[in-house]
């Protein structure tokens, strides 16, 4: 009896530890994006402040400011409106297609 509660106790810890795991694996990836977001802004405003205009693409932050995305995991909509306008960023987390191996 006293094996059975001890068994019964340690999968109940080993549930509560996976479970925590998977939370705070799922709240990184949210937060990823947020950061990747705020990068972009970021590095944006320093276009603007230098250069005196927004720059025109994201592909114009990765040249000449640095910027790093993982495309494989992201997408990201970069709408530029003018030069002295902000531009619409949205950043999206890929969804995985699966094909059936047979």
């Amino acid at each position: 009896m006293q094996k059975t509660l001890h068994g019964l106790l340690f999968l109940g810890i080993l549930l509560l530890f996976v479970f925590g795991f998977q939370s705070a694996a799922s709240f990184n990836k949210r937060n990823e994006q947020q950061q990747i977001t705020e990068t972009i802004q970021k590095l944006t405003l320093k276009c603007y402040s230098i250069e005196g205009r927004c720059p025109t693409s994201i592909a114009y932050l990765k040249e000449h400011y640095g910027l790093l995305i993982d495309e494989e995991e992201y997408r990201v909509n970069y709408h530029y409106e003018g030069a002295n306008i902000a531009p619409h960023i949205d950043v999206y987390k890929k969804g995985r297609i699966y094909e059936n191996a047979s």
